[in-house]
């Protein structure tokens, strides 16, 4: 197994599962045998420096990376969907032998743990707009594009998705410009 790059670990699959109380619905997975045991024993860390994203698997490294934010109290919900997320993943690939990314193999595995096959949670504490060091607006009908880092494009280069080019002219409304 690789050196832990960052953040701080948290535990076993199996003995995080039976923590939060998501042991039954991860144990539906024990028919996939040899997988089901090398998820058991795979390594749960948290790290908050990926600012928009709640979790990430490496199934071949048996580790699992959840954003640092949704371990704090009430957040159990995200907490527990991201986890049993970044479990279908290392359960799906390692009885598969594959990546199954968000293919039909991985769906069959996170709907086997009672989850809903949803690739991207919408978590407002995690979000790009949560995070955005710069946003542009359009003028026409107010659709936001937040950006993370600065943007490569210039904004004159760009246009509303739904307005088109003639009508959907942005202007940067963070961080305010001329101020």
């Amino acid at each position: 197994m690789a050196a832990r790059r960052s953040g701080w670990r948290v535990g076993e699959v199996g003995e995080v599962a039976a923590e939060w109380g998501v042991a039954e619905r991860l144990a539906r997975a024990a028919p996939l045998g040899v997988a089901y045991h090398e998820c058991l024993a795979s390594m749960v860390e948290a790290d908050g420096r990926a600012s928009v994203q709640a979790g990430k698997a490496w199934p071949s490294e048996q580790r699992i990376i959840l954003h640092q934010e949704l371990l704090k109290p009430g957040r159990e919900e995200d907490r527990n969907a991201t986890f049993l997320h970044e479990c279908a993943h290392i359960l799906a690939d390692r009885h598969y032998g594959k990546a199954c990314k968000h293919g039909p193999l991985w769906r069959a595995t996170i709907v086997m743990l009672g989850e809903l096959p949803v690739t991207h949670h919408e978590i407002p504490y995690l979000s790009r707009k949560a995070h955005a060091s710069y946003i542009w607006t359009c003028q026409a009908c107010g659709e936001e594009y937040p950006f993370v880092r600065k943007p490569r494009r210039r904004i004159r280069d760009c246009y509303c998705r739904y307005c088109g080019q003639e009508k959907g002219l942005l202007v940067q409304t963070l961080p305010e410009v001329g101020g």
